[in-house]
């Protein structure tokens, strides 16, 4: 399996450390992003520092990300692979809680997926 390489924290105030990890594939629904190019910036403070609730270390940082999607997971439509694409800080997020109903997404209460904190980013050395 490739290997690729990234700026992760591992605890709570702990240093950004670059390491190998496997490419996993996507999962059901998702795409994977061949990073181009990734901004850190003061929110990913939050990761390094463990203030989010519910952080879970190893957690590599990043969430202004520019890439091409290299892979697919079942289920994806409305993308294509080689397709450059950006992501920003919100990722996702449930559609049922009531910030959700009034439209106020990044505020979700359930499911709030923040790239870098809910799941890994993209740092700068992916």
């Amino acid at each position: 399996m490739s290997k690729m390489r990234v700026a992760q924290v591992t605890r709570p105030n702990g240093p950004l450390e670059i390491v190998e990890r496997e490419i996993s594939d996507p999962g059901v629904g998702s795409v994977r992003i061949k990073i181009e190019a990734c901004g850190v910036c003061h929110s990913d403070s939050f990761t390094k520092e463990g203030t989010w609730p519910g952080i879970q270390y190893p957690r590599v940082p990043g969430h202004e990300i520019a890439g091409v999607i290299d892979a697919m997971g079942i289920g994806v439509v409305g993308w294509t692979l080689g397709q450059r694409v950006g992501v920003g800080w919100h990722g996702g997020h449930c559609g049922y809680c009531d910030s959700c109903r009034r439209g106020d997404f990044v505020t979700c209460q359930i499911a709030l997926q923040v790239p870098g904190i809910a799941y890994n980013g993209g740092s700068p050395n992916t």
